[in-house]
């Protein structure tokens, strides 16, 4: 059962001062969690005019309560293209963000050696609270407190108990992302100096593992056979395991020591196989790359662990790879079309020490999808086109050709990259590319807009995991728009019925099936400063609603979270266009 953590920061923003607000529309924004889905591209920024809001405050350190020089301040509007605004505190610890155009922000506050803070938030991982903006609007008092980072250090040795330098080393931790458990990283890059010594900064309270990953491999020479060795991913306190792994808890502003290890060496293997092309060709002098990806939803680390050219009848060997994980990527230009197209193949590898052949890499260009938005009245949306995107959303990422970053790179040695694909035209047609196995369309929509339907051949695909064959394309596709959306808005409060204006409101389908990564059923918002919620464009159905006092940002993709969160729950139905105005008691899981 999960238990609150107790609070570590305070955002200073109840003592915001309003000057010369001008009370506007509300800004355009999308639905949560369908806002740069894998697969979609950028929006178009240069539809973002200069504005005229500000935004102003100091940082501080919550140790010393000194002020903050060199803080990074940053805020971003997915709603307006992805609109970024930074600047940096002087000498006195403030700061102040001019010109904004009015909508609703993410503001995060950076400073090397204390904990990244957004605003609103008050626990390690928790989500943030969106900052609402109108012309003209000039706020005070955006005061944020930074606690000390959390320190993990020790020294990394060999087999040999002797100091080993330059070792890349991680702090990582668990969490749901991406369809499943998974570590994600939660530091830098950090490298061991000569002495074989680590030391790993800023990071928030918490559980971490630690994992050292050197490429290095050597030969020996053992009963007069020769064999190359290699070092496998290793954790605290030495061992290839993560199972077998030691968490290490990080308090706010400690030094968690102790946590010296020695690298795991294993066999080195070769990988051989074919590449072919989406026609079934050998792929003829295509380099293949063997990746390790580490990467979680605030970005991640890519680095080569092995590389090979095909031959000219498509096949490849990678010599002495180390032990470990990775995935295996081909890339090509298909120009066979009307215009060239990166195809990729992708291949997730384990090397154990065993020699691997035979295998096969079958690359794809993937499969697209195109249609038509219209409104549940048949005619078109009264709204900028570019505030609509579609973009194909994997429902595997891990047998994608997509890595979890994002879009297949360009293909080594130039050619042409992804295009930018599902914006809606001018008659409201859009197509969209780079569609890799099965998918489920995303929809971005500005606000005041819900998703009705997806229809193709009259048969409703809203929610359905799509696929084609590659080089296929689904068209015909009608997604049916409405301003006819439901609202659920309310109240949160504590065991004595006063406002609650911290933790989480989850609304969540209470059909399980419709849990999935990012699903349009399920939605999280933080309650304001007088404990009111309110959440818009939710489908018509059967809801779960609850409000607790600590949700890590993210958990609630997480099929057995929701689950084990039931019984804290109220029912609720919305019909089409309804509204549900339920009272939450705040509650500790």
């Amino acid at each position: 059962m999960r238990r609150a953590v107790p609070l570590f920061v305070s955002a200073c923003v109840m003592s915001a001062t309003f000057v010369s607000a001008q009370p506007g529309p509300p800004p355009p924004a999308g639905p949560p969690g369908l806002q740069g889905p894998p697969g979609a591209p950028p929006r178009d920024r240069a539809a973002v005019a200069t504005g005229t809001a500000v935004i102003r405050g100091r940082v501080l350190a919550a140790d010393t309560g000194r002020p903050l020089r060199r803080a990074r301040i940053t805020a971003s509007a997915p709603e307006l293209g992805g609109e970024q605004r930074s600047t940096s505190t002087g000498m006195d610890g403030r700061y102040e963000l001019t010109e904004l155009p009015a909508g609703r922000y993410t503001i995060r506050v950076t400073r090397s050696g204390y904990i990244p803070l957004n605003y609103g938030q008050r626990r390690p991982f928790e989500q943030g609270k969106p900052f609402q903006l109108t012309d003209r609007q000039a706020i005070d008092n955006v005061d944020f407190t930074l606690p000390k980072g959390g320190v993990i250090r020790g020294q990394i040795v060999d087999e040999l108990n002797e100091p080993v330098a330059d070792v890349p080393v991680f702090a990582v931790r668990s969490m749901y992302w991406q369809g499943r458990r998974r570590t994600v990283p939660a530091s830098g890059l950090t490298r061991t100096d000569d002495s074989g010594e680590y030391r790993i900064v800023g990071l928030a309270p918490g559980t971490y593992f630690v994992m050292a990953n050197l490429r290095e491999t050597w030969t020996v020479t053992e009963g007069g056979e020769r064999r190359t060795m290699g070092y496998a991913p290793t954790y605290f306190p030495g061992t290839a395991s993560l199972n077998d792994a030691r968490r290490v808890t990080v308090g706010v502003g400690q030094d968690a020591v102790n946590t010296s290890f020695s690298l795991m060496p294993g066999r080195a293997a070769n990988i051989s196989g074919t590449a072919f092309d989406g026609q079934g060709n050998p792929m003829v002098s295509r380099p293949v790359a063997l990746l390790q990806e580490m990467a979680g939803p605030q970005g991640g680390f890519m680095t080569l662990g092995g590389n090979a050219m095909t031959s000219g009848d498509g096949t490849f060997t990678l010599k002495n790879i180390s032990p470990g994980q990775y995935r295996m990527r081909v890339q090509a230009v298909n120009d066979s079309g009307a215009r060239p197209v990166p195809e990729v193949a992708t291949l997730p590898i384990t090397v154990d020490g065993a020699d691997l052949s035979g295998v096969v890499l079958n690359a794809s260009i993937g499969w697209s999808f195109s249609g038509r938005v219209v409104t549940d009245n048949g005619g078109v949306p009264d709204a900028p086109r570019d505030r609509f995107r579609l973009a194909a959303r994997v429902v595997d990422i891990d047998t994608s050709p997509i890595p979890a970053a994002g879009l297949p790179p360009p293909p080594p040695g130039g050619g042409p990259s992804i295009p930018d694909t599902g914006r809606v035209r001018e008659d409201w047609t859009f197509a969209a590319a780079n569609a890799f196995g099965p998918s489920r369309l995303a929809v971005s929509l500005p606000d005041g807009w819900s998703l009705k339907a997806v229809l193709h051949d009259g048969r409703d695909v809203t929610d359905a995991a799509m696929e084609m064959k590659s080089g296929e394309e689904l068209s015909g596709l009608q997604v049916i728009v409405t301003k006819n959306t439901t609202t659920v808005s309310g109240r949160v409060t504590d065991e004595k019925d006063a406002p609650a204006v911290d933790g989480t409101v989850l609304l969540f389908a209470d059909d399980a099936s419709k849990w999935w990564e990012d699903s349009r059923w399920i939605r999280a918002v933080r309650p304001d400063q007088q404990g009111r919620y309110e959440i818009k464009g939710l489908p018509p159905g059967d809801y779960l609603a609850a409000a607790l006092n600590y949700v890590e940002d993210g958990i609630w993709n997480d099929p057995e979270y929701l689950e084990s969160i039931r019984r804290y729950a109220q029912k609720l139905t919305l019909t089409e266009g309804g509204s549900q105005s339920p009272t939450l008691k705040l509650v500790t899981p």
